[in-house]
């Protein structure tokens, strides 16, 4: 889902770029108009009148950047109920590792999960590890600043609810 709203967002970036260089061009047609036709009338050649052609090409943007937004909310509300459902299910390898005074969690498989955590700290507007509650969450570990294992799990649920907590603040805004 964070993959997907990635892509969409530079969709609707490019849209938006597409429909401020069309918008510009229907703001100077109007302006060139009368040296263009008259230009083109005395070299004996058709004028083209652009202007209907940009109000489709306009209409057709503004169309597909309200899709694309309202795919892009959609889809963010559900990534965010989905964090924030307490049958959430992380796939953290069961038995943690023991490094330097700290607990670390992997992911089952050595599974990485860069797009959703790029996603989760722009939705929560941190950076990237996400650090709470002395527990730092990346994409592809999650270290627990404890040095047992009890402790770091308590700590680990923790600070997913924290997360999760500040996500359903944000749904509701």
């Amino acid at each position: 889902m964070a993959k997907k709203v990635k892509s969409e967002r530079a969709n609707l970036h490019q849209i938006d770029e597409e429909l401020k260089s069309v918008n510009m061009r229907l703001h100077e047609l109007p302006l060139k108009k009368p040296t263009e036709s008259t230009f083109a009338k005395m070299i004996g050649v058709q004028y083209e009148d652009q202007m209907e052609q940009l109000e489709k090409m306009k209409l057709n943007l503004e169309s597909q950047k309200d899709q694309i937004a309202s795919s892009i909310k959609k889809d963010t509300d559900t990534f965010i109920t989905e964090m924030s459902s307490p049958e959430l299910i992380i796939p953290l390898d069961p038995k943690p590792v023991f490094r330097d005074g700290n607990v670390l969690f992997h992911y089952r498989d050595s599974a990485k999960f860069q797009n959703l955590f790029d996603f989760l700290g722009e939705l929560l507007g941190l950076s990237i590890p996400l650090v709470v509650k002395d527990v730092l969450l990346s994409s592809s570990e999650i270290i627990v600043k404890v040095s047992n294992e009890y402790d770091a799990k308590q700590k680990f649920i923790s600070g997913i609810n924290e997360i999760q907590k500040t996500l359903t603040i944000k749904r509701k805004q």
